[in-house]
């Protein structure tokens, strides 16, 4: 069975959290653009370095007006300008 049916069916993530139930209104959507649509608030808890491939997918999917929550660990930034590239 893939994670998300284990997730959904057991609420309990027994790959990365094992042992820790997580609150039956928690689902796991392995679709990213199906987890965006219409979303206002986005909650980003990943490697940095996979932000920039999946941005184009959030940016067409969630709601104009999201707000983001960053919980990523690590940033790049550009040499020139000192600021995080996206």
């Amino acid at each position: 069975a893939k994670l998300s049916e284990v997730i959904n069916t057991r609420h309990e993530n027994v790959k990365y959290l094992p042992g820790v139930k997580l609150p039956s209104n928690v689902r796991a959507v392995p679709d990213l653009k199906e987890a965006c649509k219409d979303a206002t608030l986005l909650i980003f808890v990943l490697p940095h370095q996979f932000l920039p491939k999946l941005l184009p997918v959030i940016r067409e999917n969630a709601h104009p007006s999201a707000r983001g929550v960053s919980l990523i660990k690590g940033l790049d930034f550009d040499t020139n300008t000192k600021l995080p590239v996206l």
